[in-house]
């Protein structure tokens, strides 16, 4: 790489650069990288079977990818081949002179994207910023997005659109999290809303036959099953972490609910079990005990000793009663000590 375009990608990428292997850009294995990725016998499929260039750059990044998260990328799922002639090229320095995203001075308001960007997502900064960066030169495309804004900028229609869409959260964001399986209970609940609130948007957009309009309408789907899933499994102001607690709602596992109620109640817990182990036993002396020693124990007469049931385990004779643990003083134990 020579030092011009050394700088280049310095200017590009704010001076944070990461020096990759030879071996992470050969054709081969780049290629070999991307179909497994996809799921595919090649790519020809994605336009790109041709462009050994760009496979071998692609490649590259994935594997970059693949070796800082350390997990399978389930989320990247396709590849899309951008020409030099679908948008005007500007390097780092035109863009850096022309102040689109970044001002040269110290005003972090003086740029071109602090003046348009009066966007009510985080998707829709990043799609506005892009834009900016790769101004498309495609007739076609152009004509469509200014009919759609036309559309929308008639009698401020687009007042109505930006109600339901300020409630949409960084979904692309949530989504990647999820993939990596590093989401946690607060994206989550930024799913949930943002699921609850996309019919809402999806109706809002105007309905005439404007096609880029039509396009989006057609791609807001409602994910009803996601949307129920997320709405029983998880509660309504969960914990910030998983490991705090109070993740999961009430009622979605029975198993969990047993558990949170010895936790939160175990008095009244104890006490419904010794009356349940009496009704099942027939033992009328049965009771449930504690000590430092044993734990939670059930202690049962000598009189009775015989009548115990097989899934009692004998633990320890004292005086003329005998103690005996059960499954679930087993369970009362670990709950409350917080030990296996």
């Amino acid at each position: 790489m020579s030092e011009e375009q050394a700088s280049s990608l310095a200017d590009l990428t704010g001076g944070a650069m990461r020096t990759r292997p030879p071996w992470h850009f050969e054709l081969a294995s780049a290629s070999r990288l991307l179909t497994d990725q996809l799921g595919t016998l090649d790519l020809k499929g994605f336009g790109a079977d041709d462009l050994p260039l760009a496979i071998a750059a692609a490649g590259a990044l994935l594997q970059y990818v693949r070796d800082t998260q350390k997990a399978a990328l389930p989320h990247i799922s396709g590849l899309q081949v951008e020409e030099r002639g679908d948008a005007l090229q500007l390097d780092a320095v035109t863009r850096r002179n022309l102040e689109l995203d970044s001002a040269l001075g110290s005003a972090t308001d003086a740029t071109l994207l602090a003046l348009l960007d009066q966007t009510v997502t985080a998707m829709g900064s990043r799609a506005l910023r892009r834009a900016l960066n790769r101004p498309v030169t495609k007739q076609a495309l152009l004509q469509s997005r200014y009919d759609a804004i036309a559309t929308l900028a008639d009698g401020r229609r687009f007042d109505a659109v930006l109600v339901p869409l300020g409630k949409i959260n960084d979904i692309e964001r949530i989504l990647a999290r999820v993939a990596l399986r590093s989401a946690r209970p607060r994206d989550l609940v930024g799913l949930r809303s943002s699921l609850e609130h996309l019919p809402a948007v999806r109706a809002a957009l105007p309905a005439e036959d404007v096609p880029l309009l039509a396009e989006q309408r057609a791609a807001i789907g409602e994910h009803n099953e996601e949307l129920a899933l997320l709405t029983s499994a998880i509660a309504i102001e969960p914990a910030s972490l998983l490991r705090d607690g109070g993740v999961i709602a009430t009622g979605y596992d029975a198993t969990l609910d047993e558990l949170r109620a010895i936790a939160t109640r175990t008095d009244d817990y104890l006490l419904q079990l010794e009356q349940r182990e009496r009704e099942r036993t027939g033992l009328s002396s049965l009771k449930l005990g504690y000590n430092r020693v044993q734990g939670f124990f059930i202690e049962v007469a000598r009189s009775q000793a015989e009548r115990v049931p097989a899934d009692y385990v004998r633990r320890q004779t004292v005086k003329i009663r005998r103690a005996l643990h059960h499954a679930r003083t087993e369970a009362i134990r670990r709950q409350s000590t917080g030990r296996p």
